[in-house]
């Protein structure tokens, strides 16, 4: 539930109204910290017995925090890369005409959102939550904390690789405030590399409390 929330405030962070709003570094943080909170993720469903279950992926995964926050997620990707390369499929996109009133924008990138929930989460469970089971699957083999601590900072590293191939790749254009992000990176990246780290250590800080909560009950 706590990772399904940051996802879907870094969806809205996405809306270029909200986006104008938030400094560049903070910009560029959310985006380092998709890979690391990600990883965490992959690491802590891994663990999820959902018993007996038949049929695809999408069909297995019983827990309702687990959907919402990979869907999210990978919503969070999709956007990026569609604002980006500014690419739309038809009434697809992200990106309102910006003559549009703020509230007929608002309300087109809500409907873009919900309209892209159910095929991103199909999308996620066939291919990113089976990924990150096998990437996360050594790390499960390691205490906790050392697991944990391995995956943020591989995340975070994965993520800094993310927002330099965008910004190499958008150079000397505007398109999604990549370059902004860029900038942002090159000039002072001591702040935003915090920040992602800061990120991705609140559910691993939650995830370790309620395993050692657990512990002690059982």
């Amino acid at each position: 539930m706590l990772t399904g929330v940051f996802h879907a405030l870094s969806v809205a962070s996405r809306f270029d109204v909200v986006a104008a709003q938030i400094p560049d570094s903070v910009s560029a943080a959310i985006m380092f910290a998709q890979l690391p909170v990600l990883l965490v993720e992959g690491y802590f469903e891994g663990r999820l017995d959902y018993g007996e279950g038949v049929g695809p992926t999408w069909m297995r995964i019983k827990s309702q925090p687990v959907k919402i926050a990979f869907t999210f997620a990978f919503l969070y990707l999709v956007t990026v890369i569609m604002q980006t390369w500014n690419i739309s499929l038809g009434p697809i996109d992200p990106t309102p005409p910006k003559e549009w009133p703020t509230a007929q924008r608002a309300g087109w990138f809500a409907m873009f959102t919900a309209g892209m929930f159910f095929p991103n989460y199909l999308a996620a469970a066939s291919s990113l939550i089976p990924a990150l089971r096998t990437i996360t699957a050594p790390l499960r083999k390691l205490p906790a904390i050392v697991a944990l601590a391995i995956a943020s900072v591989v995340g975070v590293a994965a993520g800094y690789a993310l927002v330099i191939a965008i910004g190499n790749a958008t150079l000397g254009s505007k398109i999604g405030g990549a370059q902004a992000i860029w900038q942002s990176l090159q000039e002072n990246p001591t702040i935003a590399l915090p920040l992602a780290l800061a990120m991705t250590w609140i559910p691993i800080i939650f995830g370790l409390v309620i395993d050692r909560k657990k512990e002690a009950e059982a």
